[in-house]
């Protein structure tokens, strides 16, 4: 009988106790500076998960090697003078209660060739799709360079004061490359896989001394001849008796499965649960299971079925970092749930700016000091910008009163979380719903706000954060046809007229609603002036939606595409400078071109007190955007 874990018991890694189950995988931040220097704002982001009870925290990955760095501002360990900005998390993370350890890594081929000056590196040559960057093949003399700076990394972080160290063996990076038949070809000893990491723990273990080390890995990377629990139970057989404290799982292979790897919100979760059941069958060692682990029934899952021994968190700790004191105490419905959107964390990252959170888009912005004065605050609109600005003024000691004309709150946020493949960020809207719930915000639904309201009300500032509207295309003819907008269809998905469905736009919104009607069995055109379909996307999330519907034979996707006049006898279009007739469609759905509804703002010019106005209101753009906006102007009020 498997005997049930708790998320509050302690757990003996070695020589260091752990006070519960949590565990933070590494995740990469941006928040230091390029070259790795570490910044306030990245002490700031360690100490604040460490106060919300995470027992060990991963910090985020460390290159060993100068040739082996993936982004611009990741931390380094390949110098001396590196300990002391590593100390600097180290202390950050221990001033919050928890411990820390550094994730050592080379990327191999997943290197950012701008950053390390040159192409990736590899134990053979080949491209990593995610950078499009080619890899040439290490020599013998560069391969034992890398295995010394492995050693000699675990010393620096021994000195820098890490509690524990991990040794990244998996994920496509240097060490799975080499482990992997798929990306390791070469003809001398080297393409023995065992030999590298064999090496390279060896050292790690070495220079670690008495500090305990975990062994990362991809439990299975779901790519074709990729890693798994069969071709790496060699591997794992290795690591018993080696002196490996634990072994730490995930999924994926960020170059070419990135999918996975991140754990996109798409993915199916039965895949993983079977993978660890093989892998605990394959090792005694303790394990750190990590992958879309975020939801309370699902961590006692894997528990109680004793698939794992202790829980790794990345973005739900960014999501919420006091995820683990909340789930300890039984208080779990004020948890602020991860989507696995990637739409804030990996998007801003990739893009080189700071980590971010639709989920919380306090995370790296924080609510401001309380203000000495309070004022009288009016939000309009119930959307992501006014429910950020509500709240974030309301903690700041502000008198504030949120208006809804709708029954309903979540603005166009309740829309995103229609399509299917979106569904787990419906999570996230309830946890922001909740959050602004238990705040002092005075909610008033189905309340149609107008220039009187407000001066019979007299707020000292009015945020209005109304939203925006589709814009309808001048196209001869299409006022005759049957038409709705995209936000229509999200509140009545089930009553669309006729089978033959045209949507105008194929950026993410027109996909998504091509998704839904595909499903419901329509047969649909998507088309737009631009010549990329989806380009408003991040890539995974593009990939995954056009490798769903890209080839259903009810779909016709048409990119570079204007409609010129809807006639009898069908619909004129020009493509690629040809002239062509659509035939006729039972209902025109809108999902391009959003305008700022700006009416409400247009009438209070000459009103006395503060305006400011926000969201889609001021400027259309993504949920992201609107949050970090309405945290902004709750602080500045």
């Amino acid at each position: 009988m498997v005997q049930r874990m708790n998320v509050r018991d302690g757990f003996q890694l070695d020589r260091v106790s752990l006070k519960n189950r949590f565990v933070m995988a590494p995740i990469k931040t941006a928040l230091n500076r390029p070259g790795g220097q570490v910044t306030a704002n990245a002490e700031a982001f360690y100490e604040r998960i460490a106060r919300g009870g995470t027992a060990l925290i991963v910090l985020e990955p460390t290159a060993v090697s100068s040739n082996g760095v993936e982004h611009p501002k990741q931390l380094r360990i390949h110098d001396d003078e590196h300990v002391a900005e590593l100390r600097k998390l180290v202390n950050a993370v221990h001033r919050g209660g928890s411990l820390a350890a550094i994730h050592l890594n080379h990327a191999g081929r997943a290197a950012n060739p701008k950053v390390i000056g040159g192409p990736p590196l590899a134990p053979s040559a080949m491209a990593c799709p995610t950078t499009g960057a080619e890899a040439t093949a290490l020599s013998a003399q560069e391969i034992e360079r890398i295995i010394d700076d492995f050693g000699a990394g675990a010393r620096r972080a021994v000195k820098a004061g890490s509690d524990a160290i991990e040794l990244q063996c998996g994920h496509g990076y240097l060490v799975s490359q080499f482990l992997s038949e798929r990306t390791n070809g070469r003809p001398d000893r080297w393409g023995e896989g065992l030999v590298f990491a064999g090496e390279v723990l060896d050292r790690v273990i070495a220079g670690a001394g008495t500090v305990p080390v975990i062994v990362r890995i991809s439990g299975k990377e779901f790519v074709e001849g990729g890693l798994d629990p069969e071709n790496q139970a060699e591997f794992l057989a290795s690591l018993e008796g080696r002196g490996v404290s634990a072994l730490h799982v995930g999924f994926g292979n960020s170059c070419d499965n990135p999918a996975w790897y991140f754990g996109h919100m798409a993915l199916p979760e039965q895949p993983q649960i079977d993978c660890l059941k093989s892998l605990r069958s394959k090792t005694s060692l303790p394990m750190i299971v990590a992958g879309r682990m975020g939801y309370p029934d699902r961590i006692r899952e894997v528990l109680d079925g004793g698939l794992t021994d202790l829980i790794g968190l990345a973005r739900p700790l960014v999501a919420d970092p006091d995820f683990p004191d909340k789930m300890m105490r039984g208080d779990e419905d004020s948890i602020l749930l991860c989507g696995a959107c990637l739409q804030a964390c990996l998007a801003k990252v990739k893009s080189g700016a700071p980590i971010a959170c639709m989920a919380n888009p306090w995370v790296t912005a924080e609510v401001g000091q309380s203000t000495d004065s309070s004022k009288t605050v009016m939000v309009v609109g119930s959307g992501p910008a006014g429910i950020a600005a509500a709240i974030t003024a309301s903690q700041r000691g502000h008198e504030v009163s949120l208006y809804e004309q709708k029954k309903g709150l979540g603005g166009q946020f309740a829309f995103a979380v229609k399509p299917e493949s979106k569904n787990t960020m419906s999570r996230m809207l309830q946890g922001m719903l909740g959050r602004l719930q238990r705040s002092d915000v005075v909610v008033h639904e189905g309340t149609k706000v107008s220039p009187e309201l407000i001066k019979r009300e007299a707020p000292d500032a009015v945020v209005v954060a109304t939203g925006a509207h589709q814009r309808r295309p001048e196209i001869d003819g299409l006022s005759r046809q049957e038409v709705i907008t995209s936000f229509e269809f999200f509140e009545n998905t089930d009553k669309i007229k006729g089978n033959r469905i045209l949507v105008l736009g194929a950026g993410m919104v027109g996909l998504e609603v091509a998704e839904m009607l595909l499903a419901q069995g329509k047969t649909v055109v998507a088309c737009r002036r631009s010549e990329t379909i989806g380009d408003d996307m991040d890539a995974i999330s593009r990939k995954m939606m056009l490798n769903k519907i890209g080839d259903h034979p009810n779909l016709m996707l048409m990119p570079g595409t204007t409609l010129t006049a809807f006639t009898n006898r069908g619909v004129d279009a020009v493509r690629e400078g040809e002239k062509l007739v659509l035939e006729s469609f039972d209902t025109v759905i809108l999902c391009s071109g959003m305008e700022p509804e700006k009416s409400l703002a247009d009438h209070l010019q000459d009103y006395p007190g503060k305006i400011v106005v926000i969201g889609d209101a001021d400027t259309p753009s993504n949920i992201d955007h609107a949050f970090g906006q309405g945290v902004d102007v709750g602080n500045r009020l």
